[in-house]
């Protein structure tokens, strides 16, 4: 948890848990959000998980949207920041405040401290969800050709520097080599199809970020089969009672969709909607999420009908 943030320059601030509605899903998955008041000075807290991925320019969107929204000022809260992340904060003016306390509250006031703690490197033993999604990308080209970092960052809609943080995990895993030719850098997987997939196995992670039960009374045009369903199309399973779709997390507003529990609205039409951490669009074939990031939604399952239905896809998947 976040420090509390209540005692700022020897002000006692209150601090108030907001519950936020209609903002994007991106906005608020695994965050928090608090009102901080003293006299008539009032901001928005947003407490940042530290598992979040983040960059300086998608948070200078992110205050816009959400002070546009509460008429209020917003700053985000961070357990650690490095220098250079302070900087970046610092130069596109985004307010912020961090466990090692340093205060950037242009609105109320400034306190930074020039020795700052060294956050500890951990190798990462599972792939961060950019990573993943090229790790998709290369293994799902049937071919074990170099590929252009850009050509890359281009496929899989992610910036330069995402692409090369997620190349340099894959690299550490031993999934892909990297060379530099001329100005750029080519990527080799180190291997191909499902024995490449068998070697990624261990780090790779469940898309799936959440679950919802809502009304099928909309067109869900955007959304692949998925769970049971898509894998009730490919195999002798049966389909499950409700069906299951995948759609991007950051696709969906959740003001948009109606939820429902179906132990009480035994009468509705409902449907199982998978919200992922990357886009299943990217990687999607006849309207179905891709083979691989299927397999890993059913992480942990202990139903024996369904390993042996995932099993069986996979041996029988045409590379």
């Amino acid at each position: 948890m976040i420090g509390d943030y209540q005692n700022l320059f020897g002000l006692n601030f209150k601090k108030e848990e907001m519950t936020v509605n209609n903002l994007p899903l991106y906005l608020t998955s695994h965050r928090s959000f608090y009102k901080l008041s003293y006299n008539k000075m009032e901001f928005i807290l947003v407490c940042i998980s530290s598992d979040e991925k983040y960059g300086v320019v998608a948070f200078e969107k992110q205050e816009k949207i959400i002070g546009e929204k509460y008429g209020l000022p917003v700053a985000f809260g961070f357990q650690n920041l490095s220098k250079l992340q302070r900087d970046s904060l610092i130069a596109r003016n985004i307010p912020f405040i961090s466990d090692s306390g340093q205060l950037y509250l242009p609105f109320l006031g400034i306190s930074l401290r020039n020795q700052i703690a060294h956050m500890k490197k951990i190798k990462a033993e599972k792939m961060m969800p950019v990573t993943q999604a090229l790790f998709l990308y290369l293994l799902y080209r049937h071919n074990n050709k170099p590929v252009m970092k850009k050509d890359a960052a281009e496929a899989i809609a992610v910036t330069r520097t995402s692409l090369t943080r997620a190349s340099e995990q894959l690299e550490q895993m031993g999934l892909i080599s990297q060379k530099k030719m001329g100005k750029e850098y080519l990527m080799q997987t180190e291997g191909t199809g499902i024995d490449l997939y068998r070697k990624a196995k261990p780090y790779l992670i469940n898309p799936v970020h959440s679950v919802v039960t809502v009304e099928n009374n909309m067109s869900y045009f955007f959304c692949l089969a998925a769970g049971e369903t898509a894998l009730a199309e490919i195999t002798m399973l049966n389909k499950p009672t409700i069906p299951v779709f995948a759609v991007w997390k950051n696709e969906i507003k959740m003001d948009e969709i109606t939820e429902v529990d179906i132990r009480w609205d035994i009468y509705s039409k409902a449907i199982q909607l998978e919200l992922w951490k990357y886009n299943p669009k990217l990687f999607a074939k006849n309207d179905r999420v891709d083979p691989v990031s299927l397999a890993m939604s059913f992480e942990n399952n202990a139903d024996e009908r369904i390993e042996g239905a995932i099993e069986e896809y996979l041996e029988e998947y045409e590379w």
